[in-house]
């Protein structure tokens, strides 16, 4: 049995490697993992502002543009481009 997450017409199982930027406001996630492609201090940045494997984070708004959007995580609100959110892989929460 797979839990199914739809966005836009998409459906992403559970356990495949979906990424932050792809949820949309009002859908929680828990943080799998950042991607290798993301090293030094802009690996140390988005860590230090917790987004580190087992987190839970929800997408609370997009600007008008769709960038950046603000996501809540440990009771804070932060704002991330969609180049640093497609690095962040995430595991769906219903």
């Amino acid at each position: 049995m797979f839990d199914i997450f739809k966005r836009k017409g998409k459906e992403i199982l559970d356990g495949s490697k979906a990424l932050l930027s792809e949820l949309i406001p009002g859908q929680t996630a828990t943080i799998k993992s950042i991607s290798d492609d993301c090293q030094g201090v802009e690996r140390q940045r988005l860590m230090d502002l917790g987004f580190v494997p087992g987190s839970l984070v929800e997408v609370e708004m997009r600007s008008p543009w769709s960038d950046p959007t603000a996501y809540r995580i440990k009771g804070g609100l932060i704002a991330l481009r969609k180049n640093q959110a497609c690095k962040i892989q995430i595991c769906p929460v219903q």
